[in-house]
C-alpha cells in the first residue's frame, strides 16, 4: 500500500534547497515500488527515484513529480572468486572500505562521490572522460525491476557511454542490486585516504554541492566562469564546473546553468547537464 504525503525538506538534494514535496514516498520492497508506479499512472504523475540526492536538482519551490526514497534493505554479501552482492542502497563508500580492507583492486577514485550503488550505476560514475575508467569495469550483472518483472542484465549487454547508461532517467526501471567482481591488489599506500586527499586538494566541499554540473561543456568557458555569483550560489573559484550554495531557493542554480548554456551557445559549443533537473 502506498503512502503518499506532502512534505517541506532541504535534505533531499545535497545542494541543500528547500522544497515543497506534494508527492512523496519510501518504498522498502519492489512490491512497494511497483504499488507507487500504479499510483502515479492513475494520477498522470511523473516518477523520480532518489538515491543520495547528490546529482539532483530540483528546480520548483513545489515540486510536483511522485518523488520516491530508495529504501530498499542494504544488503552486501561476499561472493566466491572476489566478488561481491550488494543492492543499490549500499554507499559507495561502504563497498570501497569492504575492498580496502581485503586489498582489492576497486573504484577508489570513487571515494569522493556521496552516492548510492545505484546512483552510480544508473550515472556510470568514473573517473572522468580522459581516463575512461568507470564504475562498470568491475561490474559482473545487474538486477533490475522493469515493469513488474524482475531481470539481470550482464555487463556486455549494458548499454552506456559516457555518464549515462540505459538507467539513467528511467524511472521505471530500478536497480535493485548489482555483482562486482574485484581482484586482489598490493598497495604501497591506503588508496582510500589518497582519494579523499586528492578531494580535500582539489574539490570545494566547503558548502552544499551536486559536484559537477555539466558531464560535457567547453573548458575555457566554465573556467571563466569560476567565481561568478548569483544570490546565494556561485561557481567555486577552486574546482571548475562546480556550483556552491547557500541559498534555500533553487532559482540561483537555475540561473547560473543558464547563463552558462547561453554562453555555450552562443560560442557554437556543446553543454551537457549531469545533475537532473526534476520540477
Amino acid at each position: 500500500m502506498v503512502s503518499i504525503v506532502s512534505v517541506e525538506s532541504n535534505q533531499l538534494s545535497t545542494f541543500r534547497t528547500t522544497h515543497r514535496f506534494e508527492c512523496y514516498g519510501e518504498f522498502k520492497s519492489a512490491e512497494e515500488f511497483m504499488d507507487y508506479c500504479r499510483w502515479a499512472d492513475r494520477h498522470g504523475a511523473k516518477v523520480y527515484i532518489l538515491g543520495n540526492g547528490s546529482n539532483t536538482l530540483f528546480t520548483r519551490s513545489s515540486v510536483r513529480s511522485l518523488v520516491l526514497k530508495n529504501s530498499l534493505p542494504k544488503t552486501l554479501e561476499p561472493l566466491p572468486d572476489y566478488r561481491l552482492r550488494v543492492s543499490s542502497t549500499v554507499q559507495i563508500n561502504e563497498v570501497l572500505n569492504y575492498c580496502g580492507q581485503n586489498s582489492f583492486d576497486s573504484f577508489y577514485y570513487l571515494a569522493s562521490v556521496p552516492a548510492s550503488i545505484g546512483g552510480a550505476l544508473a550515472m556510470n560514475a568514473g573517473r572522468g572522460k580522459l581516463h575512461s575508467r568507470t564504475i562498470y569495469d568491475f561490474v559482473e550483472s545487474v538486477t533490475f525491476l522493469e515493469n513488474g518483472e524482475v531481470k539481470t542484465l550482464a555487463n556486455e549487454q549494458i548499454t552506456r557511454s559516457y555518464r549515462q547508461t540505459v538507467f539513467t532517467g528511467m524511472t521505471r526501471k530500478l536497480i535493485l542490486s548489482a555483482v562486482l567482481q574485484f581482484s586482489p591488489a598490493d598497495f604501497a599506500s591506503n588508496p582510500l585516504q589518497e582519494r579523499r586527499q586528492w578531494a580535500k586538494e582539489h574539490q570545494d566541499n566547503t558548502l552544499p554541492n551536486c559536484g559537477t554540473v555539466f558531464k560535457s561543456a567547453c573548458y575555457p568557458i566554465m573556467d571563466r566562469l569560476r567565481g561568478l555569483r548569483i544570490g546565494e550560489a556561485w561557481f567555486s573559484s577552486k574546482t571548475s564546473n562546480w556550483i556552491l550554495n547557500k541559498s534555500k531557493s533553487s532559482t540561483p542554480i537555475v540561473t547560473l546553468i543558464t547563463i552558462t548554456k547561453i554562453l555555450h551557445l552562443m560560442a557554437l559549443q556543446k553543454v551537457e547537464l549531469e545533475v537532473i533537473s526534476v520540477d
